[in-house]
């Protein structure tokens, strides 16, 4: 009897376990589509803030752009100020790099060397900005390492430290050659380098002449005394 009574007490523990195994295996299933509706939902979510996100800064760019077009003075001066990072800021910033070094720099070399050769300081640190900040850039850097190689050329027009001036410039220009040597600018500049290497001689005395016949190392002299008087 005791033995009877042991195996009925299994049979019923047995039972009732596969019971609860039953039960847990018809409730499992649900909960795995609740929690697959619930990831599902997470990442419907998380695409619509991505998508609205993405389409705010697409309109916000298109908006900076549409500024750069514009050319309104105080909308170039808010992309250099404001968003120097992005590229609407960069070619903002190019834009007055380009008025300093060619409109007001070189474009006055004949008129007012002088004036000239302090626009160029400025576009200086506008270019020396932006190769620091476009650096690997397969299209602004170069921009500004040429930038910066015509200026310290440019700067050969003076008699003092002429052969210093011309060389540096080689080398900036070799530099540019070889860091992106696929650029326009990089292909320029590798133009320039190897004439400055074969006839460095002839260039500078070509620098030489056009200082004396626009005066310079004379207007540079009067200038200086000017500002003592003052």
């Amino acid at each position: 009897m005791k033995a009877e009574h042991r195996k009925e007490l299994e049979t019923n523990i047995l039972a009732d376990r596969m019971g609860h195994l039953i039960q847990r295996m018809k409730h499992r299933p649900q909960r795995r589509v609740y929690l697959y509706v619930i990831a599902g939902l997470i990442v419907l979510v998380g695409l619509f803030i991505f998508y609205n996100m993405r389409k705010t800064s697409s309109a916000e760019a298109s908006e900076r752009w549409r500024w750069l077009e514009d050319g309104f003075p105080p909308y170039i001066d808010k992309l250099k100020a404001d968003y120097k990072e992005t590229n609407e800021g960069k070619a903002a910033r190019f834009q007055y790099a380009w008025l300093a070094g060619w409109d007001e720099g070189l474009a006055l070399l004949g008129a007012s060397p002088v004036q000239a050769f302090d626009d160029l300081e400025v576009a200086e640190s506008y270019y020396r900005g932006l190769r620091e900040d476009c650096t690997g850039d397969p299209v602004w850097e170069p921009e500004a390492l040429y930038g910066l190689a015509v200026i310290e050329e440019t700067r050969a027009l003076r008699a003092k430290d002429r052969d210093k001036h011309l060389d540096r410039a080689k080398n900036l220009y070799r530099d540019l050659a070889e860091k992106h040597k696929d650029s326009a600018h990089g292909k320029s500049a590798k133009k320039r380098a190897e004439l400055l290497e074969k006839k460095g001689k002839e260039i500078a005395e070509f620098y030489a002449d056009l200082e004396l016949q626009l005066d310079v190392e004379k207007r540079f002299f009067e200038a200086e005394q000017f500002k003592k008087k003052k």
